[in-house]
């Protein structure tokens, strides 16, 4: 690849490693969360929003781990079939799936987006006791998803400019 585009690669790796971490946060929020929620409740006292929090840290961990986890080919894949498949078939397939995958991951990503968009537009609050405005937790959410379409898209690229699944196939497959 050209110098360019490796930076390039690098780059976003890197970035996606950033928000995995980021993700890795929000989890040890959710246990920070759930400890003080044990913690109130044992001293009889009551501090709002602490489901609904965990509930947003959940949503955002989530997503902003799918390029990290998608990266490190740590997502759920059926090999079944393409197992199966000659190379070059299974080279298509796999084009075909990523290409389906971006679209759905681009479709997901600018409908978060223009939900978090719309939710501080209209200065949309939670209705459960935290009353938070939910474009707050809206846009780290929906920057997951834009950096997961990123990722695909990103993968698509790389695979169709060198004619190589790299990271898309087991290890034993890259012998061959």
């Amino acid at each position: 690849m050209q110098p360019v585009l490796l930076f390039l690669d690098r780059t976003l790796t890197r970035f996606y490693r950033l928000c995995g971490m980021l993700g890795a946060c929000f989890i040890v929020v959710i246990v920070g969360v759930v400890i003080l929620r044990i913690l109130s409740r044992l001293m009889g006292f009551y501090v709002p929003g602490l489901a609904e929090y965990a509930g947003y840290s959940l949503a955002i961990a989530g997503s902003l781990g799918l390029a990290y986890t998608f990266g490190e080919r740590g997502h759920i894949r059926v090999e079944l079939l393409i197992e199966t498949l000659e190379r070059k078939a299974r080279f298509r397939l796999e084009v075909f799936v990523l290409t389906m995958a971006c679209g759905i991951a681009s479709y997901a990503a600018w409908y978060t987006a223009r939900l978090a968009y719309v939710s501080w537009l209209y200065e949309d609050h939670s209705s459960k006791s935290d009353a938070m405005p939910l474009a707050i937790p809206q846009a780290p959410f929906a920057l997951g998803f834009v950096l997961f379409a990123v990722c695909l898209i990103h993968t698509l690229v790389r695979v169709l400019l060198t004619g190589r699944l790299g990271g898309l196939e087991r290890k034993s497959d890259d012998a061959h």
